[in-house]
């Protein structure tokens, strides 16, 4: 798959080497099953077209872009896992436009014209909550209209879990509140994050989410070695620390990957058994 940052500088050229494409649209943190429902219809429809299934994304949020700053999200992931999901679903092209408040001003069939029509997109596929152009005035609904009958457009419903829409939103709230269990039926695999091994401890390194205070069972990965291990979590000091340090001991790497299993006790109950 191809990752491709795009800007003012270097758009022409991305447009004149772009290959007729479906696309697929949106923010898609977490790569979860909503997310995964839109990519899939949108692969789907390239297959029956002949054609090179494509998604176009951008970064930072446009929340922090648009605040000036003064509103920062947690991510669920950095980029560089986002195209690893990306891929997993058969992405041929990953397109990550940097978000400014230049680009939030575009007319909507600008944006139309100057990311999909010139890109040789047939077909767009977006959530139905997707919207573009200043102020969000297009939507998955009018696209077709906005390129002028160019492009043909697909709108995905929202996908629920227990009775309520899955979103990144809520898989941030269940990861704050520990709820292991939901991030994984929300996102449809287990949550995994990356971390920095330092004196003793993990940090995550940035865009991956903490959960809340307690303890955890995991499985922790070092490329060689997959070690079941037992965390701490301390939120307030952005810190993880193995509950047998035996184990840190045994990790002799600067970086590695974890994968959430599951919280089994908390913060208070940590305390004390320490004492």
């Amino acid at each position: 798959m191809e990752i491709i940052h795009l800007n003012d500088g270097n758009i022409s050229e991305w447009q004149d080497c772009s290959r007729r494409n479906v696309i697929a649209l949106g923010f898609f943190d977490g790569v979860h099953m909503g997310h995964q429902k839109v990519i899939r219809t949108a692969r789907n429809i390239a297959r029956r077209e002949g054609a090179t299934l494509d998604v176009m994304s951008f970064f930072p949020h446009p929340k922090t872009v648009l605040s000036g700053g003064q509103v920062q999200v947690d991510y669920l992931m950095p980029l560089e896992e986002k195209a690893r999901a990306l891929e997993a679903l058969g992405v041929d092209r990953f397109y990550i436009v940097k978000f400014t408040k230049a680009f939030a001003s575009l007319l909507k069939e600008d944006y139309v014209e100057s990311y999909l029509s010139r890109f040789n997109t047939i077909h767009a596929v977006a959530g139905y909550d997707f919207s573009y152009g200043f102020k969000g005035q297009g939507t998955i609904d009018s696209l077709e209209a906005d390129s002028g009958g160019g492009i043909a457009a697909t709108r995905v419903e929202q996908v629920s879990f227990e009775g309520e829409k899955i979103s990144s939103t809520r898989i941030r709230s269940a990861i704050l509140e520990g709820r292991i269990s939901d991030v994984q039926q929300l996102m449809g695999r287990k949550y995994r994050t990356c971390a920095e091994v330092s004196q003793g401890y993990l940090s995550l390194k940035p865009y991956y989410m903490l959960p809340q205070d307690g303890i955890y069972d995991v499985v922790i990965d070092t490329g060689a070695r997959r070690h079941p291990s037992q965390i701490h979590v301390d939120r307030a000091a952005q810190k993880i620390t193995f509950t047998r340090q035996c184990l840190m001991d045994e990790i002799d790497l600067k970086e590695i990957s974890i994968t959430w299993e599951g919280r089994v006790a908390s913060h208070s109950l940590y305390q004390l058994m320490a004492q």
